[in-house]
């Protein structure tokens, strides 16, 4: 029976000691949420289409051409409209929109929150080409 004690303290001692080295190399790192100012204008030619030639349309992923989104200066409006992607009665259900924000998206990561608050408000003002 000592002999089974003795075990037990070794498994319970290196239990305890995964476990104490697990807590402490445990790191929390506070990060600071980024700062997103909602314009109270917002221009689709002026504040949404670079936001496509930035982070959509220079990769060559949704240039001109592209059959499943043309996210050019030349094209956007009328494909955005074509494809579905803008809705008007619920903005923040707009394809657009929801491929920018949802988690495990093909494309989450590639827009700053507030390039996503931009183009949620100018949904929310009507999308109109201006």
């Amino acid at each position: 029976m000592p002999q089974n004690l003795s075990k037990q303290k070794i498994i319970l001692s290196l239990f305890a000691g995964f476990v104490f080295m697990f807590m402490i190399s445990c790191q929390y790192e506070f990060i600071v949420p980024e700062e997103v100012i909602i314009p109270e204008t917002v221009s689709f030619s002026e504040d949404v289409i670079p936001i496509f030639n930035a982070k959509c349309n220079g990769s060559g992923c949704h240039a001109s051409g592209f059959p499943i989104l043309d996210l050019s200066p030349a094209n956007a409006y009328d494909d955005l409209f074509r494809k579905n992607q803008i809705n008007l009665d619920t903005p923040e259900e707009s394809p657009l929109y929801v491929k920018l924000v949802e988690s495990g998206s093909t494309h989450q990561g590639r827009s700053t929150a507030q390039e996503q608050a931009t183009i949620l408000e100018w949904i929310n003002k009507g999308a109109q080409n201006n």
